[in-house]
This record gives C-alpha cells, structure tokens and sequence, in this order.
C-alpha cells in the first residue's frame, strides 16, 4: 500500500491511524496534558519510593510535597468538567497554584523550619501561600472525596479562627490567639495541613498503595478468585463463599470498602445472581466481605497507620489485636451465607466452572508467589520490629523481583510504568482526606475543642458506661458518612476516643473501637458507599443491600462493646483467657446468626432464644447481673448448645 506524503501513520490508543499531518499534530498537542499528568503521577511514586530507600526528608519536605503535588494531580486526573484530554483554565490555575504554593515553601524552607513557633511573626506571603493551601485542597477534596469532609473542615476553620480570634463567645473558654498563630498553626508548624494525618499518608499509606498497585499489575486478583474457587466453590453456596474468600483476601491490599467492591464484585457479584442468589443478599454479600478486609491483617485499612502514630506503638500490635475480631467477621458473613444458601438449596458452582487447585497453582504461579512471598516478608520484618516504613519498602522490592520469575506475573517496562501512575492516582483520595483531617484536627489542638468535645460526651452519659458507648459508635458512624475511612478515624480518634479515655477505657480498645464503627459507616445506612456501588452492580436496593450487609455481622456490631469494657479479645490476657474468650464468642455469633437466618433452627421460638443466648454472651453486663455472676456465660452456652442439639435430631434424626 502506497501512502501519500501528506499523511502520518500515527498509533492509537484503539490501534494504528492514517491521519494527516495536520491532524496527528493538533492530536498529539490535544494529549500533551495527559502525558504530562502521567509524568506528575510517575514522578510523585519515585520520590515515595525514593524515600523509602534513603529515608524521609523532614515535614516541611516530605509532606508538602505529597500533599500539594497530588493536589495537583487531582485537579487533572478529576477535572471540574470532562471534556477528554483537555484540561480547562479553571484547573490549570489550581494546578499552578497548587505547585507555586510547593515552590515557595522549598524556596523558603530553611526561614519556615527555623521560625520559633508562634512567636516569629509571619511575612505577608506566608498568608496568602497558607490561604491558597487551604483552598486547593479543600476544593481538591470535594471533587475527590465529595463535599461532606472539605465543607466539616471549612466550618472547622471559619469557626475556629473566628472564636479564637475574636472571642465571639467567650462562655466557651476558647483561648484567646493572636490572629499570626494561624499561619503557624496552619502552614508553618507540623499541626495544621502538615499534622499526623499528613505525615502517616506521605509515608507509610503511599508506600502501601504503591504495593498494591504492583499487586494489582502482576494480576493477584484473579489469582485471588480462581483461588477461592477452587478452595470454597463446589461448596454449597459456592459464589457466595468464594465472594467472602476473594474480597476479604483482597481487602486487605485495599484501603477501600467502596474500590473493593468494584474490584472483586464485578466479577462475584453477577455469578451469585446467576446460582440462584437474591440480588441484594449478594451485594449484601460483596459489601460485607469487601469492607472486612480493612479489619482484616497484615495491612488493614490505612486508618491502621494512624493509629499507631496516635498512640505510638507498634502497628504489628494493632495488626495483633485485630486477628481475632476479623476472624470472627468473616465467620459471622461465611455462616450468613451458607444458612442462606441453605434455605434455598443453592448448590456450589459446575466443576466445568472452577479450575483445580493443582491447575490454579500451576499457571497462576507467579501470582501466588507475588502475593505470598511479599506479604509473609512483610509480616517478618514487623515482627523483627523494622520500622513499617522501611518494611514495606523492602516488600515492594521482594514484590518486584519475585514476580520476574514467571511469565504470567512478570511485569513489562509498560505494565511498570503503569503501576507507578497508578500508584500515585490511587493515592489522591487518602492524601486529601487526611490533609482535610490534619485541617480539622489542627483546628482541634489549637482550641482545645477536643477536650471540651470529650467533657461533653462524658456528661450526657451521667456515668453510664454503656449511653457512652452508644453515643460513641453513633458518632463515628455519623462521622464516616460520605467519607473514607481513614478521615472517619481520625476524626473520630480526635473526637470521640478521647471521651472513652477520660471514662477509664484503655487507650487501644478505645482507639480499635471508634476505627472498627469508622469502618461500619460504609455498610450502616443511609449513606453506605459500600452498599451503593453493590447496588450499581447487582442492580439491587442499595438500603436493602446495607440491612441485609448488618444483618450478616450483627455480632461484629455488638462484639467492639464487650472488648472495650474486656479486651481479652485483642490479646490481653494469657493465652487460656485468649483462647477461651474466642470460643465462646465464636459460639454466641453462630448463635446470634442461625436465629436471624433461620439454619438450621425455624422455630421461631427457638432462633429467638438463640438471639438471646448469643446476646448475654456477647454483652459483658450480663455478668453484673445478681446470683449469677459470671456463670451466666456458661449458662448461656449450655443453652445454646441443648437448643443446637435438640433442633438438629429433630430436623436430621430419622434421616
């Protein structure tokens, strides 16, 4: 074929091209702004890595460039308005601003380090370069994170500065602060956009990110699929089984509830509904797998991280303390299904379906070993007590150099490439939820609202334990709607955990139970992100999908009650106290579920009894209660275990 020398052979994203000069020209300068965002993203990842090989440069380095320059990014990757390629005026001022804001800080770093903390009077850039920081990216986070988290963190600042500045309600006791300490607290020192919440994200979340993303480009997930069905599939209420398997295996690489689902659901969710399950019991069931792998070690969710830094203990020990609870969840979401399937007399899945195990192992090779080899080096060097930093560093280099081993997993410079992209891409959501929280949280230490919050939370509950509790788990759900669930900790970790404190609890089971009903906001409606990207897959209610999701791990809502008031679950104790805490609530949450599901128990009576049984259990004040004491556990489980008994001979007896 003869081609006219006015034409261009130009190659596509769709394939090859003949297009005129002029055009492959105007079309190369259309995607001029992509590249140069993909260079950003890939730019961002190797200063990370980069970081985690020669350590951290100090906060006002490390964090505002993690911050502002995904700032940056997000106002492309998320434009005010899509229109292909094309970036419009309105992001690109935000993105210049967002890195002027950058640029003035490394130019003026040594000055800003070096000013005394609210005594060195400010110059007038270091307002209008703050002003614009909170600008950018409270807007960046709207348009990422949605409006619910950047409007808290305006009315957070609006009213904080205003009653501290102006003592507009002096009743309150807000300290009286010179209008200058805003920028220090703000901008200059490590407590405003550059506080805790910053920090962890700058560190140890983008280096986790980082790690999944290079999971994800060796193609650990569908390794993680065939995997589970071949393990649970023949089963009854096989998809339903594989879908608990496969997404809390890869919730635990993925610091979102909502991102899980789409990840694994597309695939679990339409093979339920083919084998007979309703559409929104298997939402239910994606929602509830996908949103336990943030309690699920090693990795958890990122709200983890900041734990460890609130409390400043070893994350290996909050990884510790969630082993048993998560174990417990997803035994509580694995019997829901199976009594489900059950009910239904739903079979597992054709074995002309489900590869064996010997054949899954065989060509998915490289994926196992990129996901195993990685993560049990992660869990060693944890325990060795490297610091997570370097940990996970470490394991990303083990990641790269096991998945070269084999052809399926072994990544190309092009599939390297992209992972670095993005990597920094999947980092711009938890970047801007915990800038906005280090806002919110730097408003909080300036005026000591934090303890005026705790004084009052402990007031309403007039010394009841119990009204505390409630009103706590009421308030770190509320305050993860609409949000991720690292910002939903923090905020509540800032908020609610130290009202616990202040009431005698400890300071872990404190922290692990406001994180664990952070992490429930994502399935308690109204607003159950989780429960609406099931619904957009399955095609379901996404209320019905979010009750139906609490329904399966009603225990996991009432267990956070008894491991605060007695946190033997979370490894305090000896290992008989451990062990035999574990059993019993193991028992009570199979109770609890055969009663709301009504496997292998249909007598009302009895699943309402069973309700109970499992119920006293759970609840440590059933040990408070008179000639009892604490033998009304044991009273309990006997009773379970006659009722188990009795309903089973009579439904299989003369079988």
């Amino acid at each position: 074929m003869v081609l006219d020398s006015k034409l261009f052979v130009y190659k596509t994203d769709n394939g090859i091209a003949v297009m005129g000069i002029e055009e492959a020209q105007k079309d190369l300068i259309r995607k001029i702004p992509l590249y140069a965002t993909s260079l950003i993203a890939v730019g961002i990842t190797f200063f990370h890595l980069y970081t985690g090989a020669r350590g951290t440069f100090d906060y006002l380095i490390q964090r505002p460039v993690h911050l502002l320059s995904l700032t940056a990014l997000s106002f492309a990757v998320y434009p005010l308005k899509k229109e292909g390629g094309k970036i419009r005026i309105i992001d690109s001022i935000l993105i210049i601003m967002s890195f002027s804001t950058l640029a003035y800080i490394l130019v003026e770093h040594g000055r800003l380090l070096n000013t005394v903390a609210y005594v060195t009077k400010p110059q007038p850039l270091d307002w209008v370069f703050m002003i614009i920081a909170l600008v950018v990216v409270l807007e960046a986070a709207r348009r990422v994170v949605g409006f619910v988290l950047p409007l808290l963190g305006l009315i957070f600042l609006v009213t904080g500065y205003l009653l501290a500045t102006m003592q507009l309600f002096p009743s309150l006791h807000v300290p009286k602060i010179l209008d200058f300490w805003w920028v220090h607290a703000m901008f200059i020192t490590s407590q405003g956009l550059w506080g805790v919440p910053t920090m962890v994200s700058a560190t140890f979340i983008f280096l986790f990110v980082t790690f999944a993303a290079f999971l994800e480009a060796t193609r650990v997930g569908r390794f993680m699929i065939d995997f589970s069905m071949a393990l649970v599939g023949k089963t009854t209420g096989g998809p339903g089984k594989v879908a608990v398997i496969a997404s809390s295996m890869f919730g635990t690489i993925s610091g979102s509830a909502a991102a899980n689902v789409y990840a694994t659901g597309i695939f679990t969710i339409p093979t339920m509904k083919r084998f007979g399950f309703d559409k929104n019991f298997a939402g239910a069931v994606e929602v509830v797998a996908s949103t336990g792998g943030q309690l699920m070690p090693p990795i958890m969710g990122a709200g983890a991280f900041v734990m460890a830094e609130f409390l400043g203990i070893p994350y290996i020990r909050i990884a510790a303390a969630a082993v048993l609870p998560a174990i417990i969840y997803y035994f509580s979401a694995f019997f829901a299904v199976h009594a489900e399937a059950l009910k239904r007399n739903l079979r597992g899945l054709p074995p002309e379906e489900i590869k064996p195990m010997r054949r899954v192992l065989y060509e998915e090779l490289g994926q196992a070993l990129s996901f195993i080899i990685p993560i049990g080096a992660l869990i060693y060097f944890l325990v060795k007590g490297i610091s997570l930093y370097t940990a996970v560093f470490y394991s990303i280099i083990i990641l790269l150099i096991v998945s070269m081993f084999r052809k399926e997993s072994r990544l190309t410079p092009r599939t390297f490439y992209n992972a670095m992209e993005n990597a920094a891409k999947n980092a711009i959501m938890i970047a801007l939820a915990c800038g906005v929280a280090s806002i919110i949280v730097g408003v909080l230490n300036v005026t000591g609202w934090s303890v005026t919050l705790a004084q009052f939370l402990v007031g309403i509950a007039h010394g009841n334990i119990y009204i505390l509790l409630v009103s706590a788990a009421l308030f770190s759900i509320l305050l993860g709607f609409g949000m991720p669930t690292t910002a939903a900790y923090i905020l509540a970790a800032s908020l609610v955990a130290p009202a616990l404190i202040m009431s005698g609890f400890q300071d872990l089971p404190a922290h692990f139970y406001v994180y664990t009903f952070a992490i429930y906001s994502t399935i308690t409606p109204p607003v159950a992100l989780a429960s609406y990207a099931a619904a957009s897959i399955s095609k379901g209610d996404p209320i019905k999908i979010a009750l139906t999701a609490m329904k399966m791990v009603v225990p996991s809502f009432l267990i956070p009650v008894r491991f605060v008031i007695n946190p033997t679950i979370l490894l305090y104790g000896t290992p008989a106290d451990i062990a035999l805490e574990f059993f019993m609530l193991m028992v009570a949450t199979m109770s609890v579920e055969s009663g709301l599901f009504g496997w292998p128990l249909e007598s009302k009576l009895v699943r309402t009894l069973l309700v109970i049984g499992g119920a006293i259990i759970i609840f440590p004040f059933s040990t408070q209660l008179p000639f009892l004491g604490n033998y009304v556990n044991y009273i309990a489980f006997v009773l379970i275990v006659l009722l188990f008994f009795v309903s089973l001979f009579k439904k299989y007896g003369n079988r």
